[in-house]
């Protein structure tokens, strides 16, 4: 696969965060893991880096497709090593934000220190910088929550609005425990 790089610079509480985005080629789809992973559909988004933009401003989206003739920007809280890219024969593109364990410095900081910060959430109740929503700490970095049948450690690992648990290292929903 030919890769793209660009680079969206965006200004922050006097600080310019950098984010590093991959494309793929042109005729590529995201499907993510799981249907609950679109997190929006925007409509007449003219330019991929409009999309890209989209997806950086949004602390939950890693990936996101744009479809140049329909200019329809999708945005996935997904990563794009946990969906698939699929085959298409319209002009889309797929874009995922490289994220590396430098982003999560933070963690576990006083939460004014990430306030402006794209990857982790100020979290007001304990004072600390956070994994956002439907992620959890491996203890490097922020990963996304894993589904039914997918390995555990603990409870934050599995998808927590999904009613997932980890029994027994794995992640199961409620009904397979009657």
């Amino acid at each position: 696969m030919e890769r793209i790089v660009f680079l969206c610079l965006v200004l922050a509480a006097n600080a310019l965060e950098p984010a590093i985005f991959t494309l793929s080629t042109m005729g590529n789809q995201f499907e993510a893991a799981n249907s609950v992973e679109l997190l929006a559909t925007l409509s007449n988004t003219r330019i991929v880096g409009n999309c890209a933009m989209s997806c950086y401003l949004n602390i939950q989206c890693r990936t996101f497709d744009f479809n140049s003739n329909s200019q329809e920007c999708r945005l996935f809280e997904g990563s794009v090593d946990t969906g698939t890219l699929l085959s298409t024969s319209s002009p889309t593109v797929v874009g995922w934000i490289n994220i590396d364990s430098s982003v999560y410095n933070l963690y576990n900081a006083s939460s004014d220190e990430c306030l402006n910060n794209q990857f982790l959430y100020s979290d007001t109740l304990s004072g600390l910088c956070e994994c956002p929503i439907n992620t959890f700490w491996n203890g490097s970095m922020c990963l996304n929550q894993r589904y039914a049948g997918e390995a555990c450690e603990n409870n934050n690992w599995c998808r927590t609005g999904l009613f997932l648990n980890c029994i027994s290292s794995v992640c199961i929903g409620k009904k397979y425990l009657l």
